[in-house]
């Protein structure tokens, strides 16, 4: 997890807080693969909501791409950016077996899913 000091806007993310956050995923996220840099071309804007985005980065050189998740967490008037990536590693047999299974038996009740 990489972690970041920015002045940000406290709430919800505005232009100027996208155009710095990716400013900051130019100079700081590599390709998991193949290690270059990823340009403006290369980073997607997924979505937002309030105080975090998603980005979805493809490597122009390799095709490697990454999932970056980007929160802004406010501490005493100061702004703290947390940025997770998750991409590169490949999916193993066994997990796309684990899928198969769970969704072969998944009648689509997410509230009987995610309660306690």
């Amino acid at each position: 997890m990489l972690k970041f000091r920015l002045s940000l806007s406290s709430t919800a993310m505005n232009y100027a807080d996208l155009k710095e956050i990716v400013r900051h995923l130019k100079r700081v996220v590599l390709c998991s693969h193949c290690q270059n840099k990823f340009s403006n071309e290369e980073m997607y804007l997924v979505t937002t909501f309030q105080n975090e985005g998603l980005f979805h980065l493809s490597c122009g050189h390799c095709g490697n791409q990454l999932l970056v998740h980007v929160a802004i967490i406010n501490k005493n008037e100061k702004s703290s950016l947390t940025i997770k990536t998750h991409g590169g590693g490949k999916i193993s047999q066994n997990e796309v077996l684990d899928m198969h299974n769970f969704l072969g038996q998944f009648n689509g009740d997410f509230k009987q899913l995610f309660s306690l």
